[in-house]
């Protein structure tokens, strides 16, 4: 269970300055229950081309230990899944994202994440992990 929080945490830390935390808390989105589940949703604009973007997450994600699912560059979508220890023992958990053409060199990227009833997790870490997939589309 810890590691994969610090391998997810490596991936939401990336390139992760306060300036760029707020820009994309701003779009940050919370449903559901710790009871019924949960579904975790930010988006951010970045100076970054959808090409070049999809390129960084998708080798972001998968450094990080994320399992690339599925990988979709013509429709910008990209799905990994988290291996972590849930109370009821080993849980995956889906991560959606979605790379969107916003102008000429831009993208819009929007970020979702999962998680099954009764996952315990810090809203803290899912707005810094969630975000850390935005940020890694910037990073160099």
């Amino acid at each position: 269970m810890r590691i994969s929080y610090l391998t997810v945490a490596a991936l939401a830390l990336l390139a992760f300055d306060a300036s760029a935390q707020k820009a994309c808390e701003t779009n940050y989105v919370q449903e559901g229950s710790f009871f019924a589940g949960r579904k975790f949703t930010t988006w951010e604009v970045v100076p970054v081309a959808p090409a070049q973007a999809f390129k960084r997450i998708k080798i972001e994600g998968v450094k990080s230990g994320l399992t690339l699912k599925t990988s979709d560059e013509e429709s910008g979508l990209l799905m990994f899944e988290q291996n972590a220890q849930g109370s009821k023992g080993q849980v995956t958990l889906p991560w959606n994202v979605l790379i969107e053409p916003e102008g000429k060199t831009s993208s819009k990227i929007t970020v979702t994440k999962l998680t099954p009833g009764g996952y315990a997790t810090s809203e803290k870490f899912q707005r810094e992990s969630t975000c850390g997939v935005i940020q890694a589309a910037s990073t160099k």
